[in-house]
Formats: structure tokens, C-alpha cells, sequence
């Protein structure tokens, strides 16, 4: 029985021993703590252990990047960023430019625009008082706008003007943009309404809903196709002048009696302003008034001619032998002549009276007899 009873007893103490062991087991791996454990009547610090947090692992995503598809320009928006870092900028330039040879320098613009990937738009040519006159506009790819601007400045002997503007319409873009989204979703909703309509009256309304969100839709389309289109090709207009320098004068009067005043006026073009004029009466005297007035002393015709200086020393003289006839207040020659004149008219009246006689003949013969048998009777009755 004794046996029995410390069998008993000895399993109990075994079955104890185990479950202190995995209790102590169990704080050491969940506890942080330290704890003590009674073990054959000592006091027995149990093994400490301090549990670490797991390594947090932080995965940075980059911010979601906006792009407006353009053909040209293409505009780039981040979450992060304040600013865009390209904008949509529709150029324009204007130039107008003096050149040896109008002809000439429009075929080198047209290369022009297409070696910089571009294309003319218009261009025309014309002449004003012997002088050629052009005006071209044309189209370049917006990065080599100033490249283009370059080389028309190299094909000028003189720049007159030049002048450049910049329209952003970045934001008008994106508002386009996102205005287009509603508008195709507001389309996808109108499209599952009609498929759900019973009435025709109610098919009828959405189709009309549906024709006005699809106009707004191509007018929202053609207006963003402008936009990429104005920002990826660049507009040049240019006004082309010859530098040939071109003279003309007139005079108020051509033949004048001598000590009249006459007043020259002259008609230049082209060249570098300011002129400098240089005229010559044909009678020794000289002017360098741009519109002299000029009496002639004595009579005679006389040869004018205008010699005109541009700013850079460019000469043109205009000569016209024989211009102006002056005629003193007698002159025996005109004198002579008139009564030569007078003589010639009085020999036309006597001609032109004897053949209305002649013509007349039979009516004066028949006047004639009749007179005569008049007066013979009245002499016979006396």
C-alpha cells in the first residue's frame, strides 16, 4: 500500500515539474519581464528576454506624374510640385527687314521653313515705283523659333523691326482636358439612359442631350488640337524691302515765262532715310533743298537733274535733258509765226469761199438775172 501510495506521489511530483517547466518556458518567450522560479527550495532568477519589434519596412512611392499629350510642347504636372516644369507657349514673331533681293530672299525663306520642319502659310510679292515689296508668314517648329529668327536676321542688310510675343495656354489646355473627361463620361451616361428609355419621348429627350454633349465634345477636341498645334509650330510673318534706292521729280511748270517760279518735288523710295538731295537747274545754279523753288533768268530749255544720298552713302541721279522751257515776254519768232498762222487761216476762209460759189453757181446766175431784168424795168418806165 506504502508503495502505492509513493507511486502515486512521485508522479504527481513529475507531472508538477513539467508544468513549472513549460510555464517558465512560455514567460520566457511571451514576457518581457523577469521572473522567479522556486526550484528545489531556491529561489532561481529565470532567464530574461526582451522581445523586438519587427523591422518596418518603408516603400516610397513616387508621386503620380500628369502629361498633356501634345504634338509639340508637352506640359508635365507632379503632385509635389507647385509649377509645371514645361509649359504650352504659342510664339509669335514679326519682322520686317530690308534686302538686296525680294525674289531671292523669299526662296530662302521657304527652304527655310522647311528645313526647320515647318511650312509656308502665304506670301506675296509687289512692286510700288520700281521697288519690290514681300510679305511671307511662315511655320517652324517652336525649338528652332529662334534659330529661324536667327537666320533671317543673317539674310538682311538692315533689320527695321523685330518683335517677338508668348501666349501660355497651359491652363486653358488643362481645364480643356479635364472639361473633355466629364464630358465623354457624361456621353457614357446618356448612352446607358437610352439603352433603359421605354418611352419615346424619353428616348427623344436624351438624344437630344446626347447630341449637345457630343458637339460640346468635338467643339472641346478642335480647340485642344489648336492649342497643341499653335504651341508645337511656331508663326514667323515677315515684311520683305528692297534696298534698291529709287528717284523721281516733277516740276509745277515745264515751259514758263522767264522769272517764274518753279517748284521741284521729288518722289524717293527705298535706301536708308534720312536722304540728302542735290539738284542741278542746268542754268549754273544748285540746290540741296529737298523741294527748292527756282526761277530761270534767262530763256532757253534747260536740263534738270537730282542726285540723292541715303544714310549709308548709297547715290542715285535722276537727269531729264531738256526739261523746262523758259520764253522771255517778246519773241520775234512767235510773232512771225502767228501772222504766218493768220495768213494760212485767211488763205483757207478765200479757199473755202470760192468753192461755196462755185457750188452755189446756178442760184447766183438765176439771183443775178432777175436783178437785171428788175432794174431794166424800172429804168424803162422812167
Amino acid at each position: 500500500m506504502k508503495r502505492f501510495v509513493l507511486g502515486i506521489l512521485l508522479v504527481i511530483l513529475l507531472a508538477g515539474t513539467a508544468a513549472c517547466s513549460s510555464t517558465a518556458q512560455t514567460v520566457r518567450t511571451q514576457a518581457p519581464t523577469t521572473t522567479t522560479t522556486a526550484l528545489a527550495g531556491k529561489a532561481v532568477p529565470a532567464t530574461t528576454y526582451t522581445l523586438a519589434p519587427p523591422p518596418v519596412v518603408i516603400t516610397q512611392v513616387p508621386a503620380p506624374t500628369i502629361t498633356i499629350p501634345s504634338s509639340g510642347q508637352h506640359e508635365t504636372y507632379s503632385s509635389d510640385q507647385a509649377a509645371a516644369t514645361d509649359r504650352m507657349i504659342i510664339r509669335t514673331g514679326n519682322m520686317q527687314l530690308v534686302v538686296d533681293d525680294v525674289n531671292t530672299v523669299m526662296t530662302q525663306i521657304t527652304s527655310l521653313a522647311t528645313t526647320y520642319g515647318g511650312f509656308v502659310v502665304n506670301s506675296n510679292v509687289q512692286e510700288n515705283q520700281n521697288r519690290l515689296y514681300g510679305n511671307i508668314s511662315f511655320r517652324v517648329l517652336a525649338e528652332r523659333f529662334n534659330d529661324a529668327l536667327a537666320a533671317l536676321r543673317a539674310m538682311a542688310v538692315d533689320v527695321k523691326s523685330e518683335s517677338t510675343s508668348g501666349q501660355d495656354v497651359t491652363e486653358e489646355y488643362t481645364d480643356l482636358s479635364a472639361n473633355l473627361r466629364n464630358l465623354q463620361a457624361a456621353e457614357e451616361q446618356l448612352l446607358k439612359l437610352m439603352e433603359q428609355a421605354g418611352k419615346v419621348t424619353d428616348i427623344l429627350e436624351v438624344q437630344q442631350e446626347l447630341v449637345k454633349t457630343r458637339g460640346e465634345i468635338e467643339q472641346t477636341k478642335g480647340r485642344m488640337q489648336y492649342l497643341e498645334q499653335s504651341s508645337a509650330m511656331s508663326i514667323i510673318q515677315v515684311t520683305l524691302e528692297q534696298s534698291k534706292l529709287a528717284v523721281e521729280f516733277t516740276a509745277s511748270g515745264r515751259s514758263v515765262k522767264e522769272g517764274e517760279k518753279i517748284l521741284f518735288q521729288p518722289a524717293v523710295s527705298g535706301g536708308f532715310t534720312p536722304y540728302s538731295y542735290t539738284w542741278d537747274f542746268g542754268d549754273g545754279k544748285t540746290s540741296t533743298e529737298d523741294s527748292p523753288v527756282h526761277a530761270f533768268r534767262s530763256d532757253g530749255t534747260f536740263t534738270v537733274s537730282l542726285k540723292v544720298t541715303d544714310d549709308r552713302g548709297n547715290t542715285v541721279t535722276l537727269k531729264r535733258d531738256k526739261y523746262i522751257t523758259v520764253l522771255t515776254g517778246w519773241q520775234a519768232g512767235n510773232t512771225a509765226g502767228s501772222a504766218w498762222n493768220g495768213m494760212v487761216g485767211f488763205g483757207h476762209f478765200l479757199v473755202n469761199l470760192i468753192i461755196w460759189l462755185g457750188i452755189f453757181s446756178p442760184v447766183w446766175i438765176v439771183v443775178l438775172v432777175v436783178l437785171y431784168f428788175t432794174v431794166w424795168r424800172r429804168k424803162k418806165s422812167k
